[in-house]
């Protein structure tokens, strides 16, 4: 004969979880069922291969040997939770809007028929070449992933890797629609010499290629994350839609716009991935803010050089208007990290 159980003996009923979080206190969500200690890389075999191979010996040198302690970092968490499957939903929604918009505006409206000269100078000068540009911060991307420590920034990592294929994507389209509408303008064969020669690009070049060979996972956290990422997304993104629309192109200001929301988010996890690496050891805010002093000069060239280009139609007024603003934000966004600018 079976005896219900007293409400009192159900209270004291133990919450049934996995030990692997430890006392987390409650179910672990989907989130974390999904993330966590998910990262091939740690562990007593790391790469599931032996202490000696080539991965390995690379992820001691350049991930476990260096001055922040990335160990311990199982507390953070992405502050948008994303999984998956909640990444591929978001962007399903993001990518159906501009597809709407490339439909709308392409086919019914078709704009860029109607684009002036001078904003046609300015896609040929700051949209198209800036594939090279949504690469290179893909493979940084992928790079950061790869060393990252924890599977919760890993998964970060991995997710802005995809925003950056996506960026690639989109700019790529707009140069082949460039191309057909105006087939003697340079649009699809020109980008590489702009990104190579043009002044205003050399110092985001420049950036991006020393972050390819900062292989140090501190370094590279920094200089991207901190540095060179943000200020191309407030430069290429932000500031770049301001001026497309107020020359008449809707468009791809709308476009710029919605991959701009991509860089919110990277943003959001980042701010929140330094708290966890202070509270981690307290050496860390020490490390991470020299490091910040390295890459500095970096983000400033890149400030002042891309801001004339920007501006080229504009002049020097409108040119130091943009590097102030896009400053003031680099300087909030730091803050809000926990460092500040060195000087």
């Amino acid at each position: 004969m079976s005896t219900l159980s007293t409400p009192g003996t159900l209270r004291n009923r133990r919450v049934r979880t996995w030990s692997s979080f430890g006392n987390l206190g409650r179910k672990p969500n989907e989130y974390e069922v999904v993330t966590h200690n998910m990262n091939h890389t740690i562990g007593a075999m790391p790469l599931e291969m032996s202490a000696d191979v080539h991965g390995n010996r690379w992820l001691i040198k350049h991930r476990d040997g260096i001055a922040l302690k990335v160990a311990a970092l199982d507390s953070f968490r992405d502050p948008d939770q994303m999984t998956y499957r909640k990444y591929t939903q978001s962007m399903d929604q993001q990518e159906t809007y501009v597809d709407g918009l490339l439909a709308q505006y392409a086919g019914e409206k078709n704009s860029d028929l109607a684009l002036s000269s001078e904003a046609l100078n300015f896609l040929s000068t700051a949209l198209t070449p800036a594939r090279y540009l949504g690469h290179g911060l893909q493979m940084v991307s992928a790079y950061m992933q790869q060393l990252a420590h924890s599977s919760y920034l890993a998964n970060c990592a991995a997710f802005q890797t995809a925003d950056q294929l996506r960026r690639v994507q989109r700019v790529s389209y707009r140069t082949r629609q460039l191309a057909q509408a105006y087939p003697n303008e340079g649009f699809g064969t020109a980008e590489r010499a702009t990104w190579e020669m043009h002044a205003g690009w050399q110092a985001t070049r420049e950036a991006i290629e020393k972050l390819m060979v900062a292989y140090d996972w501190d370094q590279t956290f920094v200089g991207l994350n901190l540095v060179v990422k943000p200020l191309a997304d407030q430069l290429f993104l932000h500031t770049f839609a301001a001026i497309a629309r107020s020359q008449g192109n809707e468009l791809d200001a709308l476009i710029a716009e919605n991959l701009w929301l991509d860089a919110q988010r990277s943003r959001r996890w980042t701010i929140d991935a330094c708290k966890a690496m202070r509270l981690a050891d307290g050496n860390n805010q020490a490390v991470l803010q020299d490091r910040l002093a390295q890459w500095a000069p970096v983000g400033q060239k890149m400030i002042d050089s891309t801001s004339l280009m920007l501006a080229a139609d504009a002049g020097p007024a409108q040119a130091s208007a943009i590097a102030s603003a896009v400053q003031a934000a680099w300087v909030q966004y730091l803050g809000d990290a926990g460092f500040s600018l060195p000087g």
